[in-house]
């Protein structure tokens, strides 16, 4: 497990895992859950407490209820998106996070 913490960004949270990794947590205050499984990773926020980020997994629904966003790593069938490092998975939580506050402001 390895925690996340960026005081700046207001995230706080837990990665953890291998084929998926994983994390979760919050930014300001708000539930976010990150998944990289295959070749692909996704990121979502849900900005309502009875509604889980894990739901979250369309465009279209972050749009209403947050925010998603989503990326490919690694090749098709390569599966690198399952065992994606620490400091990669860092830096796609941040950037989304940057972005999910930049269309807040």
């Amino acid at each position: 497990m390895y925690q996340i913490e960026n005081a700046k960004l207001g995230l706080k949270g837990t990665l953890y895992g291998l084929a998926p990794v994983q994390a979760e947590g919050t930014i300001n205050g708000f539930k976010f859950y990150f998944r990289s499984r295959h070749n692909e990773w996704t990121f979502a926020i849900s900005e309502y407490p009875e509604i889980d980020p894990v739901d979250i997994q369309f465009p279209e629904t972050g749009k209403l209820y947050g925010f998603f966003a989503q990326g490919e790593y690694g090749g098709t069938f390569e599966y690198k998106a399952s065992y994606m490092d620490n400091a990669t998975a860092m830096s796609i939580i941040e950037n989304c996070s940057v972005e999910y506050l930049r269309n807040k402001i």
